[in-house]
């Protein structure tokens, strides 16, 4: 009798495991329906799919406009359109969240391929205030391939993250708006992921046009912020409070604002890598300002065209404030490249400006008047920056292209073989040449002769490539000789 208790339960939790998800069809053109959810006779309205639906179902859309809000109502399942956002609409017209995450929906929860719009939110209590187009309350769910256009909301006119951490992937942002913050999205807490967006024409009345992030720690990669806009307030392009917010291989243009008309770092220390600034407009800091005591690190980026009313063309910091910017390009900007203090080594500022392997020379872009701010060929900027500033980040630059590639042609000969990293957001293309955290001779290895080099430059920087500083703080000494034996390799 046991045996056939235990046989029968092993069939059971067989065929729960192997049961396959149901696909629930919405229509629009089979209104007024209401359907069954069939191929044959499908919903005529997303959220009747959505209320029907259990975990791991999957809800393909036909082309069309949805005259409706949606809910996902905490469930794990995916709610896609047949054939991309370019035919697919979800219109709110009239409804303050479009689309509403409010139930611990995690990333197995799925909106794929919809153009998000007519979400108000203006003028009304939180929260229904915030989250024109889509609204996450302590929710992570995943947002791909959608377009949120022409949403409002006091914040996050197209989306709104409190406490989650959504992940938000080839997404565009267009022509929302905030009376208060981040007119294309904003996340307060969390650590939202936003990969491949394109943030164009949003506004916000004070902080973050484009995307404003609040104790939040956002990862932030490959994305585009172009002519956004905030107002009086700070961070046209992306605004920053609090936390460290991740920043790579973005690009900031024509953004404006009163202060940091790309980006605005306020008691914020964000991790800023492989980015352009062009064009962007403020009062203070045309390209970044920084303020409020926050100490971003910016590496390999290039600002140029950037323009302040006031000061800080490029960048400008605060009292109290201390940027590290590392291998960076700040040239042509208006009236001037970078003003207040930090640290700033390895990189090529127009005028000049302190600092160890800082220069002052002609960048030499290949086409800036047509946004083309690749080095030509013998551009002083090529294998002119530091390894160590960017290894660990990233091993390829803005375009996807290797990083550490040297010019043996036209070799910068300022710090010899080992430095092939250049200065600005692209790397010239040459030889690939390995490097390793540590490796001062250039080698291949870390061993007794990098760290015979590094006793021989132990003290302040005094050279203009000061290659034994592994943590780039001017000087060569114990934090430098523990990163060296941490990275300790003696095999050929």
């Amino acid at each position: 009798m046991q045996k056939r208790i235990f046989a029968l339960t092993v069939l059971i939790v067989l065929a729960v495991s192997t049961a396959q998800a149901d696909t629930i069809h919405v229509d629009a053109a089979n209104c007024p329906g209401p359907g069954d959810g069939s191929e044959l006779d499908p919903y005529c309205s997303i959220q009747t799919a959505i209320d029907n639906a259990v975990d791991t179902d999957e809800i393909v859309v036909a082309s069309g406009i949805y005259f409706e809000t949606i809910d996902f109502l905490g469930k794990a399942i995916t709610v896609r359109s047949a054939d991309g956002p370019e035919v697919t609409t979800i219109d709110g017209t009239g409804f303050f969240h479009v689309v509403q995450c409010a139930s611990d929906e995690g990333r197995d929860t799925v909106l794929d391929g919809f153009t998000i719009t007519g979400g108000d939110g203006s003028g009304l209590p939180y929260p229904d205030n915030a989250g024109g187009g889509m609204a996450m309350f302590e929710s992570g769910p995943t947002v791909t391939n959608c377009t949120f256009s022409g949403n409002a909301a006091w914040a996050g006119g197209g989306i709104f993250s409190d406490g989650g951490s959504p992940t938000v992937t080839n997404c565009t942002f267009s022509l929302n708006s905030a009376d208060y913050a981040g007119g294309g999205m904003f996340s307060d807490g969390g650590s939202p992921t936003v990969t491949n967006c394109t943030f164009i024409g949003n506004t916000a009345a004070v902080t973050g046009g484009g995307m404003s992030n609040f104790h939040s720690c956002p990862t932030v990669t490959d994305c585009i912020f172009t002519g956004n806009s905030a107002g009086g307030g700070a961070g046209g392009g992306m605004y920053n409070d609090g936390e460290i917010p991740v920043v790579t291989n973005c690009t900031f243009i024509e953004n404006s604002a009163d202060v940091g008309g790309g980006m605005s770092n306020d008691l914020s220390d964000p991790t800023v890598t492989n980015c352009t600034f062009v064009g962007n407009s403020a009062r203070l800091g045309g390209g970044m300002i920084n303020y409020g005591g926050s100490c971003p690190t910016v590496t390999n980026c290039t600002f140029s065209e950037n323009t302040a009313s006031s000061v800080g063309g490029g960048m400008n910091t605060g009292s109290g404030d201390t940027p590290t910017v590392i291998n960076c390009i700040l040239w042509g900007d208006s009236p001037d490249e970078f003003f207040g203090t930090g640290t700033v080594a390895y990189s090529n500022i127009q005028g000049g400006w302190p600092g160890t392997g800082n220069i002052d020379a002609a960048p030499m872009f290949v086409d800036p008047d047509n946004s083309d701010f690749r080095l030509q060929t013998g551009s002083p900027g090529i294998d002119a920056g530091h390894n160590w500033a960017i290894a660990g980040i990233t091993d390829t630059d803005l375009d996807g292209n290797p990083r550490f590639a040297a010019d043996r042609i036209d070799f910068d000969p300022g710090c010899g073989i080992p430095v092939v990293v250049d200065m600005g957001a692209y790397e010239y293309q040459g030889e690939p040449f390995p490097v390793k955290l540590g490796d001062i001779d250039g080698d291949g290895i870390v061993g007794i002769v990098d760290f015979l080099a590094l006793l021989a430059g132990w003290g302040p920087c005094v050279e203009q490539c000061c290659l034994a500083d592994l943590d780039l703080d001017g000087k060569v000494g114990i934090v430098d000789f523990l990163t060296l034996l941490a990275n300790w390799d003696s095999r050929p």
